[in-house]
């Protein structure tokens, strides 16, 4: 009788240490993806995923559109998304932002809203690039470093449009970007 009454308490206890961990990890991965934003994940309109534009070679436009971005009042500013993955470490990084992401060597981002520290790579420059948000594009930037930005293996003379897929050079330190998220209005 004992016996079944502990068989029974031990198979109650897996099952419910199961179930919490399958919520606590749940949770995890969604605050993890989504930090800083304080939004769910319906916030962001997959439709709006990485521009859908064609594959032609948009890196090479002359700067950033001249047009000033008009916002009529009382409408908020959208945010963005980007998922970046270091092709040789695996490492992923996520930022949720409204204009800026900074990259390079230097561990003093507070120039930039969010900031991507690649301490390991002594030829990126302390201020290497900057990914910034004009319009309804992303843009990468090159700071003036010394060892230059790459965008696909070009090396960058102007800011050129980023999409997903895209490669973005650094140093010895390669960037694939993953996602690019817009917030839904």
């Amino acid at each position: 009788m004992w016996y079944w009454i502990v068989m029974f308490v031990l198979a109650a206890g897996s099952i419910a240490m199961l179930a919490v961990s399958f919520v606590s990890i749940k949770k995890r991965n969604d605050r993890a993806v989504y930090a800083g934003s304080g939004r769910s994940s319906r916030a962001y309109d997959d439709e709006e995923d990485d521009y859908d534009t064609p594959r032609r070679r948009r890196g090479r436009e002359e700067a950033y559109p001249q047009e000033r971005e008009e916002r009529p009042r009382g409408k908020k500013r959208r945010l963005w998304k980007i998922v970046l993955e270091d092709i040789d470490s695996w490492d992923k990084y996520t930022f949720t932002f409204y204009d800026t992401v900074g990259i390079g060597r230097g561990k003093d981002g507070s120039m930039y809203e969010k900031y991507l520290p690649v301490t390991g790579d002594g030829r990126v420059s302390k201020i290497h690039c900057v990914i910034i948000h004009r319009g309804d594009r992303l843009y990468l930037k090159d700071e003036g470093s010394r060892n230059g930005t790459y965008l696909n293996g070009e090396r960058l003379d102007s800011p050129a449009v980023i999409q997903r897929d895209d490669i973005i050079g650094v140093g010895e330190t390669r960037l694939e970007v993953q996602r690019i998220l817009r917030e839904s209005e």
